[in-house]
């Protein structure tokens, strides 16, 4: 007896919905040969039009007439599983690494978002890995569904990562993005106590076009969301590129990372709440306009965009429950250095939303350690530091920024004294004010066209204030805040910002890429 399995995957409009039918065939042996030739012909006929889908069942691929295979991964991946490099992964809905499993990527891999199913992205829940080693010259690329010049912000959701680090939320009310009662169940992250966790590995990895509303008209996703994870994940050469909403951003945890790169993100380039106490070295935030999703079911553009924000423990009257103050423990107190942060000028954004659009603010208890970094050609503030808790973690050294350059900024590089912020360059006095126009700080860094990736140079130019006042001589306090950084300790340098100007090598070319669709 033979049996013939068919599989046939229909799509309507967002959400996609997929079903498998399948019928089988009981062929005797005495069925004439003529029979079974028309039934052999009707199968291959009814195989190849599933084929022209791009979608299959998890865990199986089609190959298409011309072009790489093709694969879907939807729901729960409960075991380990390896993806390859060969095949182009459609991520549809919400998929789900589970505890136990580690989900392996090698170098090279292609992973697509499904623009019609709501909230297409890949979480490694608690007690999860992901090994993701890309490489300069064949990086992994996260990216939308859509053809290059057809992609916009916000196609899918993002990569989301939870840990058991410590996070100042209460272990009850500290649930990731999501709602009960929608497709999207929130993820606990609450109540870890592990430092050393470790959640797996990203390096030479680029997430594009994310930052999909997770719910549809809720906050939107970062590109990469690190929920409590610990200081064991392996985080470096990772680039976010038009996100709709952040693109790095830190619930709580200790997770370390260097080389990060984040051109065009709708909301913060970089933010962190909830007692993230990482460390993170050699940053790039790039903004020259403001993107915008394909539809308002993705999300709205922010109101608030900003190259850093820090927060404490939040309990604004728009945050979520779980905080006891903005003191909670742990502190949010990361490290910071050699970041570079350049706004898109004035003309950019409406009057209202530049106003907000700072090149860093600090605010609701946050502590920190920002050190040899530029803040350039922001529509608002370059620096601001809001409420008195936070202003108090200042006072008691929980708050330190040295070697930071401010320049170009259209609100000026502090808050005006006796304004709102206690960000005032007598507040910081191992800042550096400048006046210098933010173009001739790089070697090439065009003002208001379009870049290409290769033509982004962030070393400093020649004459450039960045080739020099680094803070290289770090308090005791600040050196064992950076020890064990990467097995080691992080490195102060004599020059300010990402790049090196007395390197060949630049860390961020041939991986990275630029475009806005």
């Amino acid at each position: 007896m033979q049996t013939r399995v068919v599989t046939v995957t229909a799509r309507r409009s967002s959400p996609a919905v997929a079903y498998t039918a399948r019928r089988s065939h009981s062929l005797p042996p005495s069925m004439p040969p003529s029979y079974r030739v028309a039934l052999a012909s009707i199968a291959a006929l009814t195989a190849l039009v599933a084929c022209k889908d791009t979608s299959a069942p998890s865990g199986t691929t089609t190959p298409p007439t011309n072009g790489p295979k093709v694969a879907t991964l939807r729901g729960d991946i409960a075991a380990n599983r390896t993806l390859s490099a060969d095949t182009v992964y459609t991520l549809s809905g919400f998929v789900k690494v589970r505890a136990g499993a580690t989900l392996t990527i090698p170098a090279g891999t292609r992973i697509v978002g499904d623009t019609l199913a709501a909230g297409s992205s890949l979480w490694i829940t608690r007690g999860a890995r992901i090994d993701a080693r890309g490489s300069a010259t064949n990086p992994i690329v996260f990216t939308s569904q859509r053809a290059a010049g057809s992609r916009a912000p916000g196609d899918w959701g993002g990569l989301v990562i939870v840990g058991n680090a410590p996070t100042s939320r209460n272990a009850n009310d500290a649930l990731t993005y999501g709602r009960a009662g929608t497709p999207l169940v929130p993820e606990s992250y609450g109540g870890g106590s592990v430092p050393n966790d470790n959640s797996g590995t990203l390096q030479y990895v680029r997430i594009e076009f994310a930052g999909a509303s997770p719910t549809g008209g809720d906050e939107q996703m970062a590109a990469l969301t690190l929920y409590a994870v610990g200081r064991g994940t392996t985080i470096e050469y990772v680039q976010s590129l038009e996100s709709l909403g952040s693109a790095f951003q830190w619930y709580g945890g200790t997770v370390d990372g260097r080389y990060l790169v984040s051109y065009e993100a709708g909301d913060d380039h970089f933010a962190w709440a909830e007692g993230y106490a990482g460390r993170d070295q050699f940053l790039v935030g790039y903004q020259t306009h403001q993107p915008t999703a394909r539809s308002a079911d993705a999300g709205l553009p922010s109101t608030t965009p900003r190259g850093i924000q820090g927060y404490g423990c939040d309990i604004s009257n728009d945050a979520r429950p779980g905080c006891t103050s903005y003191l909670a423990a742990p502190l949010s107190s990361p490290v910071l250095a050699n970041f570079t942060l350049v706004g898109p000028g004035t003309g950019v954004y409406g009057a209202t939303v530049a106003a907000q659009a700072n090149g860093i603010m600090l605010r609701r208890g946050t502590g920190g350690t920002l050190l040899n970094g530029v803040v350039a050609r922001w529509p608002g503030v370059g620096l601001t530091v809001r409420e008195a808790q936070t202003d108090t973690l200042r006072q008691r050294d929980s708050l330190t920024i040295a070697g930071v350059l401010l320049t170009d900024n259209a609100a000026g590089n502090y808050d005006a004294p006796g304004s709102i912020g206690f960000g005032q360059q007598a507040t910081f006095p191992n800042t550096i004010s400048a006046t210098a126009p933010t173009a001739t700080l790089f070697t090439s860094v065009p003002s208001g066209a379009v870049p290409a990736a290769a033509t982004l140079d962030w070393t400093p130019a020649g004459g450039s204030p960045l080739r020099a006042n680094g803070v290289t001589s770090w308090t005791p306090r600040i050196q064992a805040r950076t020890t064990g950084f990467f097995g080691a300790t992080m490195t102060p340098t004599s020059y300010v910002g990402a790049a090196d100007p007395n390197s060949a090598t630049k860390w961020w070319q041939g991986w990275t890429a630029y475009a806005r669709n």
